[in-house]
């Protein structure tokens, strides 16, 4: 009876602070957005190739040792399957959970360091209000995954404030261990200088400043430890080029000379405020608020050393996404919380009404728009100078204006019903709304333009038949999953193109690169996002007029690795 007590209790709670409304929200999203090009795909591959193959050591990608992150959340995925059958609503369903499980970990994490119920609450709210986390909290990608583990990791630091020592080293090596796991080192970065300046915010560091620094080691040991033991087997049995990839490309390189998604230094800068709606256009508080909220808690305090010195070493990086940030948001939110409970400070949430009424309205009249293009005159010279393209206006023409109708109303009633006074748990669940209704647009709208099954299941039949097919380009493993595909899809350049199809006259040559000169007519053609999935027969490229000159391949035409 207590134990149905507290499950009651908690239930409660959770259905106050609003998480229960914020998870049926997301959950259409989950049933009915598909898996979207080409990260979400591509990571799908990789756990289908593990699941195919029976290898859970060393993930693959398209029969290649696939090196470009470690294999956690590829185990994961196959794990959703083993209980819920191949669906991709199975992965979206277990990314949500460790999504809420993050916020029941960083309410935890609030209480800890300061014993106000009040706080706590709006630090949740906070954090799962933001629309940004919403979009990511069903996304199959490593961030959220990641964030849990950083939260799990900072439990621990916590112990050690309380002189746990042993609790929190086990926390705090696990967290790390399986924040390397989930995404690599980066987890030091998301984790590491709350250890680091634990002196600022932690009486016990202050006292213990040797044990403390010493059990920091023993903890980035012991995670090294975690991570080491799934790494060396791999590493032994994916060989060197896998082993050296694992330990020092995917790691050093990608800290000092970013392969992919080079920015400058100030970037995040520009970012972070749209991350962070709508609490960027909702927040009003005087700069004392803010000074006070700065200085005069631990809670803050500990927010701070979490997040300020990750934030400037993420600056510093070479590569740069905004879903990089996102193990950080929740300091980021608790400072917010702490900020909206001083004198003072208030919300208004007109100003994100309005844009949200604009931009549902906009959404509402993109058939309408998409229809008479050529009789706008900003849409007409954007078509004229190719800034838009007709296959753009086809595909937004397809999203059903209900999406805009049903945003545009969300604004109108956070316009209507605000006041000075307005729910902090009403707008956040508006925010997630928001989020959850483009992304339903999406799925609908965009879903047919990014759905690869009919040209997944072409490639299969021709494997199947052991006729011999291959891809122009690099394609990100994009039909794996998708086809269910049971052999690898060669990589042809176009360079060796012509020489490749004299060597399989029978073949077939697919790719979604559209910049190819290319004028035999193809034998399929399907929509893919703003072009088209083409397959050619080996003997029709063999007899069009040969262009002299190809186009330079671009990053994405080669191997993620």
């Amino acid at each position: 009876m207590m134990a149905d007590n507290s499950v009651s209790r908690w239930l409660r709670s959770l259905a106050a602070d609003g998480r229960l409304w914020w998870l049926l929200i997301l959950l259409p999203v989950v049933l009915f957005l598909p898996a979207l090009p080409i990260d979400e795909t591509r990571y799908l591959a990789v756990a289908w190739e593990m699941r195919l193959h029976l290898d859970f050591l060393v993930p693959h990608l398209n029969g290649a040792p696939y090196s470009d992150k470690p294999p956690l959340l590829f185990w994961l995925i196959n794990l959703g399957w083993l209980f819920a059958g191949l669906h991709v609503w199975a992965v979206r369903l277990g990314v949500l959970a460790a999504s809420f499980a993050s916020l029941v970990l960083f309410e935890r994490l609030v209480l800890r360091l300061e014993p106000d119920a009040a706080l706590a609450r709006r630090a949740v709210i906070v954090l799962f209000g933001i629309v940004y986390f919403a979009i990511f909290s069903s996304a199959i990608m490593f961030d959220v995954l990641l964030a849990t583990f950083v939260l799990l990791a900072l439990h621990g630091a916590l112990d050690w404030d309380a002189q746990r020592w042993r609790r929190g080293l086990i926390l705090l090596a696990l967290g790390f261990g399986l924040g390397i796991l989930t995404k690599g080192p980066v987890v030091l970065l998301d984790a590491g200088f709350a250890l680091v300046l634990g002196p600022w915010w932690s009486d016990t560091a202050r006292a213990n400043k040797g044990r403390w620094y010493a059990m920091t080691g023993l903890a980035v040991l012991g995670g090294a430890v975690i991570a080491l033991a799934w790494a060396v087997p791999a590493a032994i049995m994916g060989g060197e080029k896998y082993a050296n990839a694992i330990f020092l490309h995917q790691t050093v390189d990608r800290m000092t000379r970013s392969f992919a998604h080079r920015r400058p230094l100030w970037w995040y800068f520009m970012v972070l405020p749209a991350m962070l709606l709508p609490w960027t256009l909702a927040v009003r508080a005087p700069w004392r608020a803010w000074h006070e909220s700065f200085h005069i808690s631990k809670s803050v305090r500990f927010a701070v050393a979490w997040a300020v010195p990750a934030f400037a070493a993420f600056c510093l990086v070479s590569g740069k996404q905004p879903h990089y940030l996102l193990p950080l948001l929740p300091a980021l939110a608790l400072y917010l919380a702490k900020v909206l409970g001083a004198d003072g400070a208030r919300l208004r949430g007109r100003l994100f009404a309005v844009l949200l009424l604009i931009a549902g309205l906009a959404l509402a009249a993109f058939p309408y728009l998409a229809a008479h293009a050529q009789d706008i005159g900003p849409l007409a010279r954007m078509l004229a100078e190719g800034r838009l393209t007709p296959e753009f206006l086809h595909v937004i023409a397809g999203i059903w204006p209900v999406w805009g109708v049903l945003a545009a109303l969300v604004g109108l009633v956070v316009l209507f019903v605000h006041d000075a006074h307005t729910s902090l748990r009403a707008l956040a669940l508006a925010s997630t709304a928001t989020a959850a209704l483009g992304m339903l647009a999406l799925a609908q709208g965009v879903g047919p333009y990014v759905d690869v099954s009919v040209a997944a299941a072409r490639i299969k039949q021709d494997q199947d038949a052991g006729r011999p097919i291959a891809h122009l380009a690099w394609h990100h493993g994009l039909f794996e999953f998708a086809g269910r595909l049971t052999q690898p899809l060669p990589k042809v350049d176009f360079g060796d193109l012509r020489t490749w199809c004299a060597a399989h006259p029978d073949a077939e040559i697919v790719t979604f690169y559209t910049k190819y000169p290319i004028t035999a007519k193809p034998e399929l053609q399907l929509p893919y996002r703003f072009g088209f999935i083409r397959f050619w027969r080996a003997q029709d490229l063999l007899a069009m007029p040969w262009p002299t000159q190809a186009p330079a391949p671009d990053a994405d035409e080669t191997p993620d690795d």
